[in-house]
């Protein structure tokens, strides 16, 4: 049974021939009673701010929790974010490899063509070499004769 201050002060005794003094009892049952009401009163107090402290504590809780998941979160998304920055910087690397591998094709072509190129005009002076020494020599030859014939007549 909850015994309440206010029950303290209300409770009533029987009178017996010999009883305790009526007075005495009244004034220490109100002590008793203001004592208890104290008592009563931190005890309320008491709990409702361990309410209140429990609540707080259910609600860092919630927040510690949300926390641990951001958490968990933010970390799978760096691994993600780190997983896709090395899958791409691979396809870089494979595409400047082809890119080069495309370009140097593409150059040792162009020297092919070049040195073809040189290979032509190299035989095309040639060829002008021996048609100019030939005419040259046929001039010459031309002009011994016309010497010669001038000799003669």
């Amino acid at each position: 049974m909850n015994m309440t201050p206010l029950d303290i002060r209300n409770k009533t005794f029987s009178k017996g021939l010999r009883g305790y003094q009526c007075g005495e009892v009244e004034k220490y049952l109100e002590t008793v009673s203001q004592e208890f009401e104290a008592t009563y009163t931190e005890n309320f107090e008491l709990r409702e701010k361990t309410k209140g402290l429990e609540t707080e504590i259910s609600h860092y809780r919630q927040i510690e929790n949300t926390l641990q998941q951001t958490l968990v979160l933010a970390q799978q998304t760096a691994e993600e974010v780190k997983k896709t920055a090395r899958h791409e910087a691979a396809l870089l690397l494979r595409e400047a490899e082809q890119d080069k591998l495309s370009k140097v094709s593409e150059t040792q072509v162009i020297l092919k063509d070049i040195r073809e190129e040189i290979e032509g005009l190299s035989r095309k002076r040639d060829l002008l070499r021996t048609q100019l020494k030939s005419f040259l020599l046929a001039h010459l030859d031309l002009e011994k004769l016309q010497d010669r014939n001038n000799d003669i007549a």
